[in-house]
């Protein structure tokens, strides 16, 4: 019966460092399993292939035609099962065409409604400064006023002051 026991003892201990072995690799990977890694693989893949869509619509269209016209020439059957894979081929790739083409006019209507935000911006920048530029010049225009005025004051007083300095004599 012992030498059961430490068999199994020693059975456990070897699984055990297994155990450890394993979760020490996984820390070392940065702690994500298998499927969290393949999930983030996939959504990465989505994401190109999604943006290859936007970037080249007309590409991804004539792709999607020659994937469609490849997989019905790989039906080895009747006429009927080729003719219906091709129509289904041609049908898939009109769809790829469509959503292709309704990204290009969203894109372009992005830019258009970009392109627009801008001007509104960039005019709205202008009148600021336009404001701001007349702002100055009354502020301006007012302390070279109220500096004439002080140099009438004083040329005034300085007059003044010549007369009864020249009258006391």
């Amino acid at each position: 019966m012992t030498e059961t026991t430490n068999a199994a003892d020693e059975k456990r201990a070897e699984i055990k460092a297994r155990i450890a072995e394993a979760e020490a690799r996984e820390e070392a990977r940065g702690g994500q399993s298998l499927t969290t890694r393949a999930s983030e693989t996939a959504s990465d893949a989505a994401t190109t292939i999604t943006e290859f869509v936007k970037e080249h619509p007309i590409a991804s269209a004539a792709g999607g035609l020659a994937l469609g016209v490849l997989i019905a020439g790989l039906f080895k059957g009747p006429r009927q099962a080729a003719v219906r894979g091709g129509t289904k081929a041609a049908g898939l790739a009109a769809i790829g065409a469509e959503i292709a083409t309704g990204f290009a006019t969203q894109l372009m209507d992005d830019a258009a409604d970009l392109g627009r935000e801008s001007a509104r911006r960039v005019e709205d920048v202008s009148d600021k400064t336009a404001d701001k530029a007349r702002k100055v010049g009354r502020s301006a225009g007012h302390k070279v006023g109220d500096a004439a005025d002080a140099a009438r004051i004083a040329r005034r007083e300085t007059g003044k002051a010549i007369a009864r300095a020249l009258g006391r004599r």
